[in-house]
């Protein structure tokens, strides 16, 4: 299983609830609430690092599907 996920899993994210993260190696590096943006922000700042997107679930559901 990829770290950033496995951390993304455990993390205490409750302040981004609703809202969109990028993260990578294991940190929160770019947040907010349209996902474009968000990750456009993380990749100018970390160009040659690879960063994952996710949205923080509100409440306490997730919900998991394979694309």
């Amino acid at each position: 299983m990829d770290n950033n996920y496995e951390w993304f899993l455990r993390a205490d994210l409750r302040k981004y609830a609703g809202k969109y993260v990028v993260i990578c190696k294991k940190k929160v590096i770019s947040s907010g609430l349209d996902p474009g943006k968000v990750y456009e922000k993380a990749k100018i700042k970390n160009p040659k690092k690879e960063v994952v997107l996710w949205k923080v679930p509100t409440g306490n559901t997730f919900i998991f599907f394979e694309l």
